[in-house]
């Protein structure tokens, strides 16, 4: 039983929620948080991931704070759960993580219960959701948004409603896209701290669906160039708890990014730490922030 002294200890504790965090990036971010003095919500899918996550975090942090609720961010009914049992116990956010989401989807799987094309639901409404649901305790709590992003949004679409329609070859891409232009958009329309976070080409879980040929390729490359997950938690971790970001348009990248060949140094490159960067020209057009947002306004209005 906690003593008067801890529970007040408790109420003043920052709060953070890292979606996705039983693994890779996510478990490394959520540790790192836990270790800053946060209280760290794991908010996952897998219950027994997610406790020997949190188990990672205590022993990294001996007397870590943390707490599992259970969230699928590919099922609006399951956002909405979090949400309420979020706001039941804890009464501020200072960090919101979106980190969940998906690289690959069964071909049987590319259709979500509610009916929506699965990269968009899991990787995008799904956050966009939750993050409406719970946008006021964020303000109230002065906190901030974090939205991990992908090098894949170079790739994106601004056709919201054909991408959308059916998985496809630019279904992740444009995902990713729409967590930057979320993120912007939050920041001018609700004034909330939010930043979008490129965690780099990390050796994860993320690779799971490959096989053959492919997966001894990938694993050579991977040993070669990848960044393991605590580097490319490295980007979030600073857009979290960093002082005196941009209030608009800001995107970190674990590259030194080069003026000559941006993109290119967005993808790929020497560990740099997390930096200032600058994403794909056609992330910082603000009609499509707004058009976005009205999209997505729209897509979650039935699960309200």
């Amino acid at each position: 039983m906690e003593s008067d002294c801890e529970s007040a200890q408790l109420l003043q504790m920052k709060v953070a929620i890292v979606t996705g965090s039983s693994s890779g990036t996510g478990l490394e971010a959520a540790a790192d948080l836990a270790s800053k003095g946060y209280h760290v919500v794991y908010a996952c899918r897998n219950e027994a991931k997610a406790r020997e996550a949190m188990k990672h975090a205590e022993k990294v942090s001996p007397g870590a704070k943390t707490t599992f609720l259970q969230l699928d961010t590919g099922k609006m009914s399951s956002v909405k759960a979090f949400a309420k049992a979020f706001l039941a116990e804890f009464d501020r956010l200072d960090v919101l993580v979106n980190n969940a989401g998906s690289g690959y989807f069964l071909k049987q799987d590319r259709t979500t219960e509610d009916g929506l094309e699965a990269f968009f639901a899991t990787n995008y409404l799904g956050p966009f959701l939750l993050t409406k649901l719970l946008k006021d305790l964020i303000k109230k709590s002065s906190g901030r948004v974090v939205n991990v992003t992908s090098v894949e949004h170079w790739d994106g679409s601004y056709d919201f409603e054909k991408v959308t329609q059916k998985t496809g070859a630019q279904s992740y891409a444009t995902s990713k896209l729409m967590l930057m232009l979320m993120a912007f958009e939050l920041c001018k329309r609700e004034g909330i701290q939010a930043v979008a976070v490129n965690p780099g080409f990390v050796a994860s879980g993320i690779w799971w669906y490959v096989r053959g040929w492919k997966k001894m390729l990938y694993s050579i490359i991977m040993n070669l160039v990848a960044l393991d997950p605590k580097k490319g938690a490295a980007t979030a971790i600073y857009g979290a708890t960093a002082e005196g970001l941009p209030s608009k348009s800001c995107y970190i990248s674990p590259y030194k990014q080069r003026s000559w060949c941006p993109y290119y140094s967005d993808v790929l490159g020497p560990f740099g730490g997390a930096n200032l960067s600058v994403g794909c020209p056609k992330a910082y057009n603000e009609e499509q922030w707004a058009k976005l947002w009205e999209f997505s306004e729209a897509k979650i209005k039935p699960f309200l």
